[in-house]
């Protein structure tokens, strides 16, 4: 007997609630913009990471409601192989705060798919490679700039 595994769209509102918990201000809306754009990678980058027969559901989905249709079809691996996408241009903002954000968020939401056992680490090690590769290339390129001295007044 298998389970029933679930879609994107309640794994993302878990993890993004737990997120958001007790933030407020700019936390808060950074976090939220972080969810708006991956909802938004994974509408346009869908036909780019899914397989014939998952594109043929896609597809019947859009037809009843166009938006969110990949986050109520889709389930944890595909957004495995989204957030390999999600972490790199032209997906990353150029804010860097909220680069930093997003890049943290994936890594976050990445560990929790396979702490949760959402997804076989087996069976999607080139994206989590990928998202690794990204994530530390990104941290170290911001260790390497230079800090701008602030001003002391004499």
């Amino acid at each position: 007997m298998q389970t029933q595994r679930p879609t994107i769209d309640p794994t993302l509102r878990q993890f993004f609630d737990h997120q958001l918990a007790g933030k407020a201000g700019l936390a808060r809306s950074r976090i939220e913009l972080v969810e708006h754009q991956l909802r938004e990678c994974l509408e346009a980058e869908a036909e780019r990471i899914l397989v014939s027969g998952d594109l043929e559901i896609l597809a019947a989905e859009r037809q009843f409601m166009q938006d969110g249709a990949v986050a109520r079809t889709m389930h944890a691996d595909d957004l495995i192989f989204i957030l390999s996408l999600f972490v790199c241009d032209p997906w990353l903002p150029d804010d860097p705060v909220q680069r930093a954000t997003q890049l943290r968020l994936a890594e976050y939401l990445t560990g929790h798919l396979l702490v949760s056992r959402l997804v076989d680490r087996e069976q999607v090690v080139c994206p989590l490679i990928d998202i690794r590769v990204a994530i530390d290339t990104e941290k170290a390129l911001r260790r390497s700039r230079p800090t701008i001295p602030k001003h002391k007044p004499q």
